[in-house]
């Protein structure tokens, strides 16, 4: 395992957000070329929906199956948070991520290092006995990778905890 180091660790308040969607079940640990394809489809939508300009937009993954679960079963939700209700359609979904409090594990990684920023994310949260909630468990990214200097993805990890 590689080793990473968060660069900041906190507990967070968020409100109530509307995640528009494309479900994926099967392998995808590792698959850039997967991850890239449905984040396309998602902002594609987003784009003919005319949603794109939402300064609060995040880009989101959401993983709904811990590592017991089989790999040809393991569930993700790749998309777009937005401010407007939208009907959802064959493709794209709507997923309501609730409010509350949430474990926020911020990194600056390369992509094989995402394995490792989870582990350390779980330390932390055995370490300081937090309990988590039966809420989501996402990556929100914060910039586009191909523009950084080093090719390193700017990641929050977040667990939502038992108030």
């Amino acid at each position: 395992m590689e080793a990473t180091t968060a660069l900041k660790v906190e507990i967070k308040e968020f409100p109530e957000r509307t995640l528009a969607y494309i479900s994926h079940t099967g392998p995808y640990k590792g698959d850039a070329e997967l991850f890239g394809k449905l984040f396309t489809k998602a902002l594609d939508w987003i784009q003919t929906e005319g949603l794109a300009n939402n300064p609060k937009m995040e880009t989101i993954t959401v993983y709904h199956d811990s590592e017991t679960v089989p790999i040809d079963q393991q569930r993700i939700s790749v998309g777009y948070t937005i401010n407007e209700d939208r009907e959802p359609n064959e493709e794209i979904k709507m997923l309501t991520l609730p409010k509350g409090k949430y474990l926020v594990g911020s990194f600056e990684i390369l992509p094989t290092e995402y394995e490792t920023a989870w582990f350390e994310i779980f330390d932390y949260l055995k370490t300081e006995k937090l309990t988590l909630s039966d809420g989501p468990m996402y990556e929100s990214y914060k910039n586009d990778p191909t523009q950084h200097p080093e090719g390193k993805h700017i990641v929050d990890i977040c667990l939502a905890l038992k108030n």
